[in-house]
């Protein structure tokens, strides 16, 4: 399967503020699975995925992305798959690090 690394700015692009917490109300879309188990590690920068573990879902203001978080081996870390709910597609993936995105210290939890 072919996966997309998606850039900061690709990333950014598919966000809007608020993005809408919808982790307890989301149906699934389709079955992200098969495109996170073909993500190379090194995309994942060091961290190591939880099987089958979707920590958060959001929804972009417009209805058109929902990020799907699915949790590492890092509270602060997600790999995020991006789905465009227009066209019913993984549009890619993206590392969420927290701790690197806000400059924090390891050991402060966010």
């Amino acid at each position: 399967m072919q996966t997309h690394k998606l850039s900061h700015e690709e990333y950014q692009a598919t966000f809007a503020a608020p993005m809408l917490d919808v982790s307890q109300t989301a149906e699934p879309v389709l079955d992200i699975w098969p495109y996170v188990e073909a993500v190379p590690q090194s995309d994942l920068e060091g961290f190591n995925l939880l099987d089958g573990i979707v920590r958060y879902v959001y929804q972009s203001p417009s209805d058109h992305y929902l990020h799907v978080s699915v949790s590492t081996d890092d509270e602060n870390a997600f790999l995020v798959v991006v789905i465009d709910l227009h066209l019913v597609r993984i549009t890619g993936h993206y590392l969420l690090d927290l701790v690197t995105l806000y400059d924090l210290n390891s050991s402060e939890e966010i």
